[in-house]
């Protein structure tokens, strides 16, 4: 695991995630996939989402023939993503958003709703400061047999080894100009998403690659259009099928006796 800590600028930060989107875009759509089939797979009746984005995931959920949730909890500190989730909360009453960081706000979300069935972490815990405070936090809304869902990207992906083979990095950990752009603290590595997870004093239960990306963002956007989008869903079976040289990793952890 590459670590560089640094504080969040979360203004910088909206204004890169809305306007750098480009292939990113596919990304979201198939780290959104692997998180909805976690969701259908089981089928909560409750559910924390951390960090929405732009793209709070119950509508997408519930188009998926995703059912029964009771109660569906975004905590998110940005003001962009907050009105996002709140737009969809007018239409879906199930949804209450909380504004802040989640490690700040999960005492209150823990008082006024009780431990959750599921949890869904998806492209941030490289982003924050603290990593083992945030999963302590979530740890504390999950009761025995909680799932938590967390996605990052990997450190050992074909782009990065690539990268490396190249002479362009020394190493696969080290960070891009986007990692950077981004604020991104950390790469994870296979094993140091495990160490990390496990630590917090949850099981991995399942794990697996989310999409193969051969080469950089604003590479993938040429080769897309060059070849086509029907090259897209080859590249997320590879992902499945090579975890290992996936461009992102996941793991679904359960939650134990405290």
């Amino acid at each position: 695991m590459t670590a560089v800590p640094h504080a969040r600028d979360l203004r910088a930060y909206e204004d890169a995630y809305a306007t750098d989107y480009d292939f990113e875009a596919v990304q979201v759509r198939f780290r959104r996939e692997a998180v909805l089939r976690c969701l259908l797979a089981h089928r909560p009746r409750s559910v924390i989402e951390i960090g929405c984005g732009l793209e709070p995931l119950l509508p997408h959920y519930l188009n998926a023939g995703g059912d029964g949730v009771a109660c569906w909890i975004v905590a998110e500190p940005a003001e962009r993503f907050v009105a996002a989730a709140r737009g969809v909360a007018a239409v879906h009453p199930v949804m209450q958003v909380h504004q802040g960081l989640f490690e700040e706000v999960a005492p209150a979300i823990l008082a006024a709703h009780g431990p959750v069935d599921l949890v869904v972490c998806s492209g941030l815990l490289h982003e924050v400061p603290d990593p083992a405070a945030m999963l302590r936090a979530i740890r504390a809304t999950m009761r025995p047999g909680s799932i938590l869902h967390l996605n990052v990207p990997n450190a050992l992906s074909l782009h990065r080894r690539l990268a490396v083979a190249m002479g362009l990095i020394r190493e696969p950990g080290e960070f891009s100009a986007r990692n950077l752009q981004m604020q991104h603290q950390r790469v994870y590595a296979p094993a140091s998403l495990r160490q990390e997870v496990e630590s917090a004093g949850l099981r991995v239960a399942e794990s697996g690659g989310i999409f193969l990306k051969p080469f950089t963002h604003a590479q993938m956007h040429d080769v897309v259009a060059l070849l086509g989008g029907d090259i897209l869903p080859g590249l997320a079976v590879l992902g499945t099928e090579l975890p290992e040289l996936a461009s992102e990793i996941y793991v679904d952890a359960v939650a134990g006796e405290a």
